[in-house]
């Protein structure tokens, strides 16, 4: 009986011993797939961050073009005035 009972208990332990190490696997798998989560999180982050400046670059150079767009037509506009006003003084 007493055999029964030592083997018994030895099953028992192994059982538990089992558990404790599957239980530990799933602790560590668990781990592994937020780090994993995290650093795709990361990269994803990196990409959404670099297509935002990239289409911040590109806005601020058709800033930049309609800018001076805007300045050239001002300055034909303020040369055809002075040469309208020339005129206009010639004429008197």
């Amino acid at each position: 009986m007493k055999k029964l009972w030592i083997v018994a208990l030895l099953t028992v332990f192994g059982f538990t011993a089992m558990a404790q190490d599957t239980k530990q696997d799933v602790k560590d798998a668990a781990h592994q797939a937020g780090r994993t989560a995290d650093a795709a999180a990361d990269k994803a982050g990196r990409k959404i961050r670099k297509g935002a400046d990239k289409v911040g670059d590109k806005a601020r150079d058709v800033k930049d073009d309609v800018k001076d767009g805007i300045d050239k037509g001002a300055n034909k506009a303020n040369r055809k005035m002075k040469k309208a006003e020339r005129k206009l003084d010639n004429s008197k």
